[in-house]
């Protein structure tokens, strides 16, 4: 029975010894911060951080939803985001939507981008695939998509298909809320029969 209770002592003793060296450690260094004059005190420092002059936040699958001018949702979905500064924030693998003026959607995809949030506008780079509703497919490598007026133009190659025919064309413009798209430059198109 003496063994047990002198067991028991050391282990209470043992306790109220930590909570002492843990206090004693607390206080240790509060007393070293608040005696630094900054010239010759101890320091903490943190080496592995990188230094920059501009942190950046990053999110990672921002998912970004508007309407537009007439009342039409959009969306852009993205694997990361990276905020550039107030107003600009950039984008990899990129996918929007938006419904056009005849009740159609639109769906677009592209490696990497820009989105002005100020004035909802998006650039697209690294190669841009478009879908539209009813089975057009057009594929070109950059795109400036205007978010608020349903309206994008290009000026790089583009090439399309669908259930009439293919389309190669140096330039495209599709009007406000895609009401029509224009092909400019060297065009040529291939029908097929019906």
């Amino acid at each position: 029975m003496a063994v047990s209770i002198g067991y028991t002592r050391f282990v209470a003793l043992s306790k109220r010894f930590l909570w002492v060296l843990i206090s004693a450690m607390i206080g240790l260094v509060i007393f070293i911060a608040s005696y630094n004059n900054g010239e010759n005190g101890a320091r903490i420092v943190f080496s592995n951080i990188p230094k920059s002059d501009i942190l950046q936040n990053i999110m990672a699958k921002p998912h970004y939803q508007g309407i537009d001018v007439r009342g039409r949702p959009y969306t852009v979905i993205a694997e990361k985001a990276t905020q550039i500064d107030r107003d600009h924030v950039t984008l990899a693998n990129i996918n929007a939507d938006m419904i056009l003026a005849n009740g159609m959607w639109i769906a677009v995809n592209a490696g990497s981008g820009s989105l002005n949030l100020q004035t909802k506008s998006l650039e697209l780079t690294d190669g841009v695939d478009a879908f539209y509703d009813d089975g057009y497919e057009f594929r070109t490598a950059h795109a400036h998509v205007d978010i608020q007026q349903g309206s994008a133009y290009g000026d790089a190659h583009v090439e399309g298909q669908g259930r009439l025919g293919t389309l190669e064309a140096d330039t495209f413009k599709v009007g406000p809320h895609g009401e029509s798209i224009e092909f400019g430059g060297s065009v040529k198109m291939t029908l097929y029969r019906q």
